[in-house]
Formats: structure tokens, sequence, C-alpha cells
């Protein structure tokens, strides 16, 4: 095991990394990432087809599975494909330098392959680092750690979206090589980013030396029922990945918002993670995770409501409207996604634990991949006969998962984990009444007293990973 000084060393140097990724996600995914495809001809089909493919690459965690099972060192698998991930976005960065001779041919399809690559890269990282964080992060650290990991990413990457959204709006003039400098840019900040790794102390294998079969690992994963529970709530949750991309393509293309007007309202949302992610953090960790991830998406399924009064053209409106929900939405996600990566860690087995990983991501992936090529299709069968129906259809459906979610979640199992009621009407109560310096209202006294809205007793206040 490291040592506490490589322990320390190894979550600053995480929070560094963790702020690199979001300039290259900024840079190089989101908005700019649709804009640009936008731009070389896609339609609200290929539109899906570019989010839908590159997910069913999640099958080569396996293959990194397996091999961190064979001993290979997962800081090596880490390091090389890391590098490997931004290496990609150099060509994409290129396309715009031959795509006038290919518009409507190759582009897209360039495109939609290298990010394919890109994705088989990131399922390697995303194994290898996953599981190597089980040993660098102690575990009653967890949660603080993933709410502190979204909030350096919420700054930096708001900043950076919104600033890269005014300079694509300043220069129009540059067409497609406007986002040839980004991606690059980018590209530079996810390769200093993977350096970062080289310095992090590699870790043993949990019962390295014994090298089980991987199907059997993944039988044991699979009858790892708090595990395979957390699963399909998760997968249900990706199942509004039907709105995928087009969030941003409804915003740029039909309502008219600029890139740095939509840089700008998803900022709202990143401050709103940002600001709430240390806070749940610290809830994860003296409560649970389950009141928590039923708190998140309780707060997200409503969002999509607001679409009712954004129809096309409505700019105006969507500056106005959009920043209430989005602040909501933001805190709402901080809570889902911080509750999601330290219950992982809770339900599965040090032993194995590259290979439970890439079976849960394979679950939660493969369920939720045709979903927003299955989005673009609905949408443009329903316009082709004729009904009266625009992209938002898919945000409606959204909200339907994150609520299907939230009632799923309320069956999972957390041993000493609080009641979401007992949190609701016990202790948001008591913080405020304290922070306004006022007494609780009555009738959350009684709700309180009643015992199933009591929070566990103090010992629960630090919940521990067994």
């Amino acid at each position: 095991m490291p040592e506490p000084w490589q322990q320390a060393r190894a979550m600053r140097l995480s929070y560094i990394q963790v702020m690199l990724n979001a300039v290259f996600g900024a840079s190089t995914g989101g908005m700019f990432l649709i804009g640009f495809a936008l731009r070389l001809g896609a339609d609200d089909v290929l539109l899906g087809v570019l989010s839908t493919v590159p997910q069913f690459f999640v099958l080569f965690q396996f293959v990194s599975a397996y091999l961190i099972q064979r001993d290979y060192s997962r800081r090596k698998m880490t390091v090389l494909f890391a590098f490997a991930t931004p290496l990609c976005w150099f060509l994409i960065a290129a396309i715009p330098l031959f795509v006038p001779a290919t518009r409507g041919s190759l582009g897209l399809p360039v495109l939609i392959g290298v990010v394919s690559l890109v994705t088989v890269a990131g399922q390697f990282v995303a194994n290898a680092r996953s599981s190597w964080l089980g040993e660098l992060i102690p575990a009653e650290k967890r949660g603080r750690f993933f709410g502190y990991c979204g909030m350096f990413a919420g700054i930096v990457g708001a900043a950076f979206a919104v600033a890269e959204g005014g300079f694509l709006d300043a220069i129009k003039g540059g067409g497609l090589m406007v986002f040839t400098a980004l991606f690059l840019f980018g590209s530079l900040a996810g390769v200093a980013s993977a350096a970062l790794n080289l310095p992090q102390p590699d870790c043993p294998l949990p019962g390295a030396g014994s090298r089980p079969a991987l199907l059997k690992m993944v039988r044991e994963t699979l009858g790892n029922r708090p595990l395979v529970a957390l699963a399909l709530v998760h997968a249900v949750i990706a199942l509004g990945g039907v709105a995928g991309p087009f969030n941003a393509a409804y915003s740029l293309r039909d309502v008219h918002v600029s890139f740095m007007g939509l840089g700008l309202l998803n900022a709202v949302g990143t401050a709103a993670a940002l600001l709430a992610s240390p806070f749940w953090g610290r809830m994860v960790d003296r409560f649970g995770c389950r009141p928590i991830l039923i708190l998140g998406l309780v707060l997200l399924a409503p969002c999509s409501a607001v679409w009712l009064a954004i129809p096309p053209g409505a700019t105006m409106r969507a500056y106005w409207l959009l920043p209430w929900t989005n602040f909501i939405a933001g805190a709402g996600s901080a809570a889902v996604g911080i509750a999601l990566s330290t219950m992982i860690y809770k339900t599965s087995r040090p032993m194995g634990r590259s290979v439970q990983f890439a079976a849960y991501s394979a679950v939660v992936t493969l369920v939720a991949a045709p979903m927003p090529l299955l989005g673009g299709w609905l949408v443009s069968s329903l316009q082709a006969a004729g009904v009266g129906i625009d992209l938002r259809l898919t945000f409606y459906l959204w909200s339907f998962f994150m609520f299907a979610g939230a009632v799923m979640a309320v069956r999972l199992k957390e041993p000493e984990s609080a009641r979401t009621r007992a949190i609701l009407f016990n202790y948001f109560p008591s913080r405020i009444a304290d922070i306004l310096g006022v007494s609780v209202p009555a009738w959350f006294g009684v709700l309180a007293s009643l015992e199933k809205f009591q929070l566990p007793p103090p010992k629960a206040d630090h919940v521990r990973t067994k």
C-alpha cells in the first residue's frame, strides 16, 4: 500500500489532473464537438450515431481488466492510454485541412471513427485509473475527494467553455479552422494531464498471484447483488442519453443561442455543481450514498419542463429561463455523480475490482448506447410523418428516466445509511434553522420525532467503506 505522504500527493496531483481534463473536455467535447459536427453537415440521426457508436467500445474494458488481472501494471496502462486519448484529437483537429474536398462524404465518417478510437483509449484509462484510485485514495476520504474533484472541474470547465465560446463567436469567419485551434489547445491540456500520472506510485493488485479466471470473476461480479442493483439503477439513469447531443444542437441550431451564450448558460449549471460538490461529498461521507443519490435525481427529474416554454427561435426566453433550471440541474447532477462514484467503491470488492468495474460499465453503457441514435431517429421519423414535434421530445424522455432512476434507487441496500426522508425532514430543517437563528417549524418537529424519519446515531456521521 502507498505511504500516507504518497496518498496525499496522489490526491493533490489528481486535483490538478481534474482541472487539466476539464480544459481538455471543455475544448474538445460538448457543444464544440456538436457544433463541429453540425458544420460538417450532420443531421439529427448522424448526431445520434456520433454519440451512440463509440459507446459500444465499452467492451474493451474487459480487455483492460484481463490485462490487469494478469498483473499488467495499472499505472503503465493508465499512462499509455492517457497519452493516446489527446493524441487522437490531433487527427480530429486535422479534418478541416482536407474537408473542403470531402464535405458530405469523408469528414463525418472520419470524425466518428476517430471519436471511436478516443473512446477505446478512454475505456482502458477509465478501468485502470479507477481501479488504481481504489488504493491511492483512502476510503474515508473518497466522498470528499470526488466532491472536490467536481468543484475544481466545474470551475475550470465553465471558465474555459465561456471564454472559448466567445472566441468562437468572435471569429466566425475562420470556419472549421477555428475548431482546429480549439481542439489542438485542448489536446495539449490532455497531454499535460496524462504526464501527471508519471510521478504517482503504482500499487500492488489486491489478491495478486491468485489469478482467478476472468469469466469466473465476471460470474462473481454478477453475483454481487448490491453492485448489480446499483448498475441497474445507473443504467436507467443513463437511458437519459436519449437526449444525448440534442440539448446543444437544439440550442445552437433551433433556438439560435450563440456559442458564448450556451457556454454561459452551461456555466450556471457548472457553478451550481461546483458550489454543491463539497457539500454533497460531506453528506455522502456522513449519511451514505443512497439518500444523496435519490435527492439528486429528485432535483433533476422536473428540470426538462422548462423547455415547454422555449420553442424554436425563443432566444431571449432561453436566456431568461434556463439559468434557473440549470442551477437546480447542476446541484442535482453533482449529488448523483458523487453518490454513484463513491457507492461503486462501497459495493465492489478490492480483489478483482478492475473486472467488476468493466462489468459494471458494460451493463450501464450497452443499455444506454443506442439511446442517442434512437432519440435522433424518433424525432426525425415523427417529423417525417407530419407530427409537430422537435428535439425537445428527447428532453422530456430524459426527465422520465431520472424519475424512474429515483424510484429504483429507493430499493438500494446500503448498511448504516440514513433515510432520505430523515435528511429532508430532520437534517435540512435543523441546519436552515441554525443558520437563520430561528426555531424549526412545529410540523417538522412532529415528522422528525417519528422513528422512520430519525437520522442514524452519531457514529454514522463517518461511514467507512467496508
